[in-house]
């Protein structure tokens, strides 16, 4: 009986000094892509609409999926990454006031954009070479999914640290502009295995507020409102590349309309993403 005790002890004793030693360990994350390589990711993306207009519900949904590739084309001595994406194919399936519509949007493939981006991900700069258009209408690359990586710390962070991003990213459309704000906090929440690869898995959630001005069928529209936001990362830090990203959004926006006529239509939104590494 004394023995069992002294092996159960040594055993509880190796289990918590090897749950402290990962506790402890620290890491700094940075991306390590290849130059010259191409890195090609799936994206699925669901949204539901619903919105109130004259005293009447109005739903709406879609469903789009995506294949983009990555290629790097420089590195520099800082760690600068100079990335230029563009759409394999993209397809979109929309369903709301008594249509149902499903659309190859064969006019965005091969439209690039090139990004300048840090090994810690944030974006430098981002220049569209080529716009796209989708019955007649000219649309900027990256309202289609785009570049989508979590930002990372720049100190070494161990599994329970957390991590703030705060990011302001300005949509100009082809008649108006809107701001979205967004206030997002990470956690380093432990280790997974995804597919082939072992990963880190990164939590994170935060808010994020829309205001915007376009036009519409001759008519202006103010844009307000507020969401949140919250997902899931996994990330191989061995190799430097994101592996899968799953991301949820809910939104209440209000849009104010005038000129032909005056109308104040609230909505709710809520979208869906799965971002995922196919080679």
């Amino acid at each position: 009986m004394r023995t069992e005790q002294l092996i159960a002890a040594f055993t509880l004793f190796f289990v918590i000094a090897g749950s402290m030693a990962i506790a402890q360990e620290k890491y700094q994350l940075t991306y390590k892509m290849e130059k010259g390589k191409t890195y090609r990711y799936a994206q699925d993306i669901a949204i539901i609409s619903a919105q109130e207009v004259a005293g009447q519900d109005m739903k709406f949904s879609a469903d789009g999926h995506n294949v983009t590739n990555f290629i790097v084309e420089d590195i520099s001595p800082a760690g600068l990454f100079t990335v230029l994406y563009s759409y394999e194919e993209y397809r979109l399936h929309t369903k709301g006031m008594g249509k149902d519509t499903i659309m190859d949007i064969t006019g965005m493939t091969g439209r690039r954009v090139r990004v300048e981006i840090s090994k810690l991900g944030k974006i430098e700069k981002e220049t569209t070479i080529d716009s796209g258009k989708v019955e007649g209408k000219s649309i900027a690359m990256k309202f289609m999914g785009g570049l989508n990586f979590p930002v990372f710390s720049e100190k070494r962070v161990r599994i329970g640290d957390q991590w703030p991003k705060i990011s302001i990213d300005t949509s100009n459309l082809e008649e108006g502009q809107t701001i979205t704000k967004g206030n997002v906090e990470y956690t380093l929440s432990g280790k997974e295995t995804k597919g082939n690869y072992n990963c880190l898995r990164i939590d994170y959630k935060g808010t994020t507020e829309t205001t915007g001005k376009l036009k519409q069928m001759g008519m202006d529209v103010v844009l307000e409102g507020n969401g949140e936001i919250s997902g899931i990362v996994w990330f191989d830090p061995s190799l430097g590349i994101m592996v899968e990203m799953q991301s949820t959004t809910t939104m209440e926006l209000t849009m104010a309309m005038t000129g032909q006529a005056q109308m104040t239509i609230p909505m709710s939104q809520k979208i869906t993403s799965k971002q995922s590494l196919l080679e």
